[in-house]
């Protein structure tokens, strides 16, 4: 009796964990595939939002060349220490404005772009320092063209090709 409760026993068993194996399978595969396709709809949903970010980010980067930021800032009758400010205080908002795109870019990048913004804010303190605060503003315009002219590689420069290059890898 004991022999044929085994001999029916064995047969079920290995029928059930046959299916339970089975099944087993067939759930991890099918999350397997929505795990794929939740992804695959997130890239879909997230890259345009990440290229608009350092689409974002390379103008931010653009705007404060001391070149393009004199010639929307600079006006006439204007002091030395006056574009000084507007300079300075115009790259702050700038970079303020833009200050969520840090969510889609790396944090080597934000850094870079955040350390662009100093040396920018420190290469303008240093030049208006040269230069009294009552002279004319064109006078500062000028120093800060001449010594953009003689940096060849600037913080911005180095911070724009950086985006650049991560962008490139979203494609």
């Amino acid at each position: 009796m004991l022999r044929d409760f085994l001999l029916l026993l064995i047969p079920v068993i290995v029928v059930v964990l046959g299916s339970w194996l089975v099944m087993r399978y067939y759930v991890k595969s099918e999350k397997d595939k929505l795990v794929v396709k939740i992804g695959l709809k997130n890239k879909t949903l997230i890259t345009p939002v990440r290229l608009q970010a350092y689409e974002r980010i390379v103008l931010l980067l653009e705007r404060m060349e001391p070149t393009q930021i004199i010639i929307r800032n600079i006006t006439l009758g204007q002091t030395a220490s006056q574009l000084h400010q507007s300079l300075v205080g115009n790259i702050r908002e700038e970079f303020d404005h833009n200050l969520s795109q840090q969510l889609y870019i790396s944090s080597q990048a934000w850094n870079m772009i955040k350390h662009a913004r100093e040396t920018t804010i420190a290469a303008i303190n240093d030049t208006a320092s040269k230069v009294s605060p009552d002279a004319p503003a064109s006078d500062l315009a000028q120093l800060l063209f001449e010594d953009e002219i003689q940096t060849e590689i600037s913080g911005l420069n180095q911070a724009l090709e950086f985006v650049k290059d991560e962008a490139r890898l979203l494609f």
